[in-house]
C-alpha cells in the first residue's frame, strides 16, 4: 500500500501554551474548551481572539489514533496559524516562535516515526527569522516551515524578505504556507465567511503577487506548499495570465504567471471532489500533496478515500499524491526518510 504523508495538520503543544502564559499573552482553558490570545500573537482578526481549544489539538495519543485512522503513514504538524506572533516586537516574536519549535521537536519525538514538524519563524525580523529557521531545520530536525501569508498585514513580496527565501533554498526546505490575515473584514464576519471565503481569496492574492513580483523568478529552487487546494489560485490562471498579454502594469516576469504553478505543491483540502478533479488535470499529479487540516472541523477525514476518487489517474499518480511527492522534496530537506515511515498496522510507534 502506498504511503501517505499528511502534509497540512495542526498541533497545539502543552509547553507551547505554559510559554504564552508565562508572557501573559494567553488565557487557556482546558476545562472551557476555549483560548482568550493576546492580539500580538494572533493575526486574525479581532473577534477571533477567542479560540476553541480541545484535546485533539494538544493530545499526542489522540493524535497518533486519528492518524491510524485516517491511513496516515507520517504527518507533518505545525503551529495553528493564530499563533505566528507576526504582530509582536521582534524580540518577543522570536522568543514565541523558539518556544513552538521547541515544543513541537519535544513532541516528534515522542512518536518520530508518526510524526513530523514543519517550524515557524519570525517573519517580521528577516535576519531572525533565518536564524530561527537554520535552528529549526538544522538543530531541531523540523522538515520546513510554516508562514502566514502576511507580516501583520504586510507583503509576503516585500523584498526585505528575499533572505529569508534565500535561506529557504539554501537549506532545501519546503514552506508550508497558510492564510492568517484573511480578505473583506466586517463583510465577511457573518455565517464563518472568513474562513469559507476569506482563506482561499487571500491564498489566490497572495501567490499571484508573489509571482508577478518576480519572488519564484529569482529564487527558482523555491518550493512551496499552498493550503486548501491553494485557494483560488488554479481558478484565476488564466485570467492572470491574459492580465499579463494584455495589460502593461504585469510585465514584472519573463513567462506567463502559469509557468510557475509547477513551482508550487497544492493540498487536497478542497472538499469538492470535481474541484480536486480539476486542480489535479490544471497542475499535474506531480504538484498535489496530502493534507487534512486536521483536528479542525474544516478538514477531511479519508485522504486516502479522497485521492482514490479523483478520475483518470494511474495507481502511479495516486502513490505520487498520497506520499511520493512529499517524499521527494521532503527528502531533499535532509529529512529522514531514507526509511519507510512505520506500517500502520505494525509494533506500536516509539
Amino acid at each position: 500500500m502506498p504511503i501517505c504523508i499528511d502534509c497540512h495538520a495542526h498541533f497545539l503543544p502543552d509547553d507551547f501554551i505554559e510559554t504564552l502564559r508565562r508572557h501573559g499573552l494567553i488565557d487557556a482553558r482546558k476545562d472551557a474548551g476555549v483560548i482568550h490570545l493576546d492580539r500580538s500573537v494572533c493575526g486574525y482578526a479581532a473577534q477571533q481572539t477567542r479560540l476553541p481549544y480541545f484535546p485533539l489539538l494538544y493530545d499526542l495519543d489522540a493524535r497518533t489514533a486519528l492518524a491510524e485512522q485516517q491511513g496516515i503513514d507520517r504527518q507533518i504538524v505545525c503551529l495553528p496559524p493564530f499563533y505566528f506572533a507576526y504582530g509582536a516586537g521582534p524580540e518577543l516574536g522570536a522568543a514565541i516562535c523558539r518556544a513552538g519549535n521547541d515544543a513541537l521537536a519535544a513532541a516528534v519525538a515522542r512518536a518520530p516515526h508518526r510524526f513530523a514538524a514543519f517550524g515557524t519563524v519570525p517573519l517580521q525580523s528577516p535576519p531572525a527569522a533565518v536564524a530561527e529557521l537554520r535552528r529549526a531545520v538544522l538543530e531541531l530536525g523540523h522538515w520546513g516551515v510554516e508562514i502566514g501569508s502576511s507580516v501583520a498585514g504586510a507583503p509576503l513580496d516585500d523584498p526585505a524578505l528575499d533572505a529569508f527565501w534565500a535561506a529557504c533554498c539554501e537549506l532545501d526546505v519546503p514552506v508550508f504556507m497558510h492564510p492568517h490575515h484573511e480578505l473583506g473584514g466586517e463583510r465577511t464576519a457573518l455565517y464563518y465567511l472568513g474562513n469559507l471565503w476569506g482563506n482561499p481569496s487571500e491564498t489566490g492574492l497572495i501567490v499571484a503577487r508573489l509571482i508577478y513580483a518576480g519572488v519564484f523568478e529569482r529564487f527558482p529552487q523555491l518550493n512551496m506548499i499552498l493550503a486548501h487546494g491553494g485557494g483560488t489560485l488554479a481558478a484565476i490562471a488564466g485570467r492572470l495570465d491574459h492580465g499579463y498579454r494584455v495589460r502593461p502594469e504585469t510585465k514584472t516576469i519573463p513567462k506567463p504567471p502559469s509557468a510557475y504553478l509547477s513551482r508550487l505543491y497544492f493540498d487536497i483540502v478542497t472538499h469538492d471532489d470535481a474541484l480536486l478533479a480539476y486542480l489535479v488535470g490544471r497542475v499535474g499529479a506531480a504538484s498535489v500533496v496530502v493534507g487534512t487540516d486536521r483536528p479542525f472541523d474544516m478538514g477531511i477525514d479519508d485522504p486516502r478515500g479522497t485521492v482514490a476518487a479523483i478520475p483518470g489517474l494511474d495507481d502511479a499518480g495516486r502513490a505520487a499524491i498520497l506520499g511520493g511527492n512529499a517524499r521527494s522534496f521532503l527528502s531533499r530537506a535532509g529529512a529522514a526518510l531514507a526509511e519507510e515511515p512505520s506500517p500502520r498496522a505494525s509494533a506500536p510507534l516509539p
